[in-house]
Order: C-alpha cells, then structure tokens, then sequence
C-alpha cells in the first residue's frame, strides 16, 4: 500500500487513537525556540501511549543545519522520554533522555537512497512504531533504524520536540499534523 503524501495523515486501519485537527490555512501547531540551546516539546494530547503508531508531518521552518525536531514518546517524567529527531542537513538521531541526560541509542547520516527533503521549508513525515520495548524510526516511508529501550519507558505521552542547537538566532518547527494509531486493530 502507498504511503499518503505528507500533507495529510493515512486513514483506515490500524485504528486511530488521536489525530490532530486538520489545517485549513496553516500548520495545526508550531514551536518557536527559546534561544539557543534551547529544546522545546509540544504533547500532541494529553494521553498515554504504549503501543502506539506515532507519525507526524514536520517542517522546519527556521534553524540551521545543527537544529534537531521530531517526535519524542513514552514520556515518564518531565525530563525522562524517548526522541526521534533528524536535523535539516540530513542527520538522525534516536535517544533516551533520562532526568534531563540525553543518552544516543543510534546516530548517524542518513543513508543516500532515503527520501528524506533537506533543508528549511521541507516537510518531512516521522513514523515511530513503539511495540513493547523496540522502536523502529521511518522517514518518509523509509526504515531507518530499530532500537531496543530501557524497560523503564513502557508508556507516557508523546509530542513534537525541537532542539535549537545551532547558532542560528531562533528555530522554528511547524507540525503541518500528527496522528497516534494503534499497533494493532483489537488494540483500539
């Protein structure tokens, strides 16, 4: 089955948890930075995910190549969660982020034969699937990598994450949307 373009979430099965309200006019969210150095996350509900399909379209709209966003998940803490981010000049990362410690669980570039947009104003759609302790990071269609978690993040919220590394003077994430849908369809 094709994937939707980016510009709209997929409906049908698996069942859907939480969707976002559909733009009209614009992004349905979008996180501004707050300076340098700064990491910024929006909860996408105010939910709990475990199993979970977790697929957002995002854009960059500020930031330069250093600046991270994505999704994080299985938030446990305020400062204890997972997170998938890439940055616009083509690099990913997969990390735990224990009581503030971020700690990679993969990193690298991303491979040549990914379809991944590079740069400002290019939408790329994040999918996460959580099933028990393994996630497995997909950019635009496109299995990137698989990890195994700690234990200790078995379920929590999930969101919108931006990381302004760089040294550019602000960052901009717009989310254009973002849906929760289950692993699998008796899971609704």
């Amino acid at each position: 089955m094709p994937l939707p373009a980016p510009d709209r979430p997929p409906t049908g099965a698996p069942p859907v948890l939480w969707s976002s309200s559909p733009g009209t006019d614009g992004p349905w969210a979008e996180l501004r930075s707050t300076g340098r150095g700064s990491l910024v996350g929006l909860p996408f509900a105010p939910l709990s995910f475990r199993d979970v399909i977790l697929d957002a379209a995002l854009e960059l709209r500020s930031g330069d190549g250093d600046t991270g966003y994505g999704v994080f998940l299985r938030q446990v803490a305020e400062r204890s969660y997972l997170a998938f981010t890439v940055t616009p000049d083509g690099r990913s990362a997969v990390f735990v982020v224990d009581d503030g410690h971020p700690t990679p669980l993969a990193e690298g570039v991303l491979p040549a034969d990914a379809p991944f947009a590079r740069g400002q104003g290019a939408v790329n759609r994040l999918t996460v699937v959580a099933a028990g302790p393994c996630l497995t990071c997909i950019v635009n269609g496109y299995v990137l990598v698989g990890v195994i978690v700690d234990p200790r993040f078995k379920a929590g919220v999930a969101g919108a994450l931006l990381v302004h590394a760089g040294s550019s003077a602000d960052a901009v994430l717009a989310v254009r949307w973002a849906q929760a849908r289950a692993v699998l369809p008796a899971e609704s």
